[in-house]
């Protein structure tokens, strides 16, 4: 088609997203566009005379016609924000949330000895276990996963982030090849929706995030059992800290007492839900 100008192309891209049923932010035409043209945002809001060539005008659209199929804009863009750094993400990971940074927080106030080995299971992108690395000097970590194909995310992240001397990535589920003893701490943001609740998600996460790393088993603790009894390997008194869903605190609560940890205190997300259990093992 004829040439657009930013503004014209961007305005024409809102209108798309503005008539699409599962109400994409109207924001990610601005994304989608930076991305395309490689300025930032706040250049695309700054210079919407400038012609757009053809063929990038071509792509802006071809992008735009994916997040109206309904794919995240972070598997588009390629990337997801968390806690401060870009992390490449694609659909063999889960994309990282907002809330997974409470879990970061949380550690880096129990605070790691100097040397501290962090073990982060379900790694997906990385985002846990790369994360902590990038706050620390001298820790280093193991991340398991149970796909190769978010291992190699996951270690392109900590390249990225030039943490990946002290990265060791364990295909494995749960934590079943990695011997327990010497970690001072464990994370994990493991899959907790159940099959039962599929239907009450957005085919945006049903149709592109990872089936695995969404889906604990045919209720949403399902994996929380069998994490817990794996664990019980660790020294007494190791923090470990897990991402739960919404309403599982109680099922957590339940699922420590018959366990070999005790549930210290749960973490509420900024919606005020109940998000990170911090236990210990007893």
């Amino acid at each position: 088609g004829a040439g657009l100008n930013v503004e014209k192309a961007l305005l024409s891209a809102r209108t798309r997203l503005a008539d699409a049923d599962f109400e994409p932010a109207l924001r990610d035409a601005n994304l989608l566009l930076a991305r395309t043209l490689d300025w930032s945002e706040a250049q695309v809001l700054a210079r919407g005379t400038e012609e757009i060539a053809s063929d990038l005008l071509a792509e802006f659209e071809a992008r735009i016609d994916r997040r109206l199929a309904g794919e995240p804009v972070a598997y588009i863009l390629g990337e997801k924000e968390f806690f401060g750094r870009d992390f490449f993400v694609d659909r063999r990971v889960l994309i990282p949330r907002p809330e997974t940074e409470h879990l970061v927080e949380i550690a880096l106030r129990l605070g790691l000895p100097a040397d501290a080995r962090v073990l982060d299971i379900g790694t997906g992108s990385g985002c846990l276990a790369v994360t902590l690395l990038a706050e620390t000097t001298d820790c280093r970590a193991v991340a398991t996963d149970i796909s190769f194909a978010a291992l190699r995310v996951a270690e392109s992240n900590a390249r990225r982030h030039g943490v990946e001397q002290r990265l060791e990535l364990v295909a494995t589920d749960l934590a079943s090849a990695v011997s327990l003893q010497n970690f001072r701490l464990v994370v994990s943001n493991p899959p907790y929706i159940g099959l039962e609740e599929a239907s009450t998600l957005s085919s945006e996460i049903l149709e592109f995030e990872p089936g695995t790393a969404l889906f604990a088993g045919p209720t949403g603790d399902s994996l929380l059992r069998r994490l817990l009894q794996t664990l019980s390997a660790l020294q007494s008194g190791t923090p470990l800290l897990l991402e739960v869903g919404a309403g599982q605190s109680d099922a957590i609560a339940q699922l420590a007492e018959v366990s070999a940890f005790s549930l210290e205190e749960m973490h509420a997300d900024l919606a005020g839900i109940d998000r990170i259990a911090r236990l210990t093992r007893r």
